[in-house]
């Protein structure tokens, strides 16, 4: 992986983990997620626009922007629920961390890329932190228990939402041969806008409320998540992405860190070692060739 598509991915995990944070501490999830959205789709109209117009959008690049809007979709629709029933700290990681372990293997199979083996540890490292950031004990017994309660609706949610991040992230490497980042990310967030309107329109009272308590926030996180995704679409032109999805995954350190302490969610020595493995993980696929 490049320094640049390194640092690109670094800015958009931090930006996505604190849109994700304002996410979870919102009242109305799906309110919450269609208002901020439609802030990011009517920001990013103009510059989408002019880039579909200089690069010219075949029938291709609309069926490609299409399907990724509605993946998109389906994906915050999950986020949503999963933190209206699971806590920051634990959806997040799980969530987020799902993408190392699934993406590496799935680029390798169908998009014909090659990992290294530097890139091999980093992301059992990745993975391995992941594992251990969720955990809610530091008891080995317990840990083990742990694992076997992915049968909690927070829980299967997060890794629900981890699929859909996997197959998002290598549907979109596709479609960049066909779309520019930004036009590709308004095509995203347009599946939120058009496809989570039904449910908007019925939470008529729940988006007054969430504009008349969080206006600010949401303008902050209309901003934040495209930005998130547009830096990573554009490192994804220029390296791979069984490099920069892992990667991406530096942000887990910041979600966890933001629901211990800023949400109050509790913190364990096993959170901490998983929060250094991904560090060094991450710090591992920088260094790849």
């Amino acid at each position: 992986m490049t320094t640049a598509a390194f640092s690109l991915v670094l800015v958009a995990a931090a930006a996505h983990a604190s849109w994700n944070f304002l996410l979870k501490r919102s009242e109305h999830k799906v309110a919450f997620l269609w208002s901020f959205t439609g802030v990011s789709f009517v920001a990013f109209l103009v510059p989408a626009i002019v880039y579909a117009i200089i690069d010219g959008i075949g029938a291709r690049g609309v069926a490609f922007g299409v399907a990724s809007g509605g993946l998109h979709a389906a994906y915050g629709l999950l986020l949503s629920y999963g933190y209206q029933v699971g806590d920051l700290s634990a959806v997040y990681p799980i969530s987020r961390g799902m993408g190392p372990a699934l993406i590496p293997p799935a680029a390798v199979l169908l998009l014909g890329e090659h990992v290294s083996g530097w890139a091999g540890l980093g992301i059992a490292l990745v993975v391995i932190g992941v594992l251990l950031v969720q955990a809610q004990t530091d008891e080995p017994r317990e840990l083990l228990q742990h694992l076997r309660g992915l049968g909690r609706p927070a829980i299967v949610s997060a890794l629900a939402t981890g699929v859909l991040i996997t197959t998002y992230s290598l549907w979109d490497k596709k479609a960049l041969d066909y779309l520019s980042p930004v036009t590709l990310n308004q095509f995203s967030i347009g599946g939120y806008v058009f496809l989570l309107w039904p449910l908007a329109y019925r939470a008529r009272q729940p988006l007054r409320e969430e504009w008349r308590a969080r206006g600010w926030t949401i303008v902050a996180a209309g901003v934040l998540a495209p930005l998130a995704y547009i830096l990573v679409l554009v490192a994804l032109t220029t390296s791979r992405v069984s490099y920069v999805a892992p990667a991406r995954e530096v942000g887990i350190v910041l979600g966890a860190l933001l629901g211990i302490v800023l949400l109050h969610e509790g913190y364990t020595r096993a959170r901490i070692a998983g929060a250094l493995l991904i560090v060094a993980g991450v710090l591992t696929l920088g260094l790849a060739p």
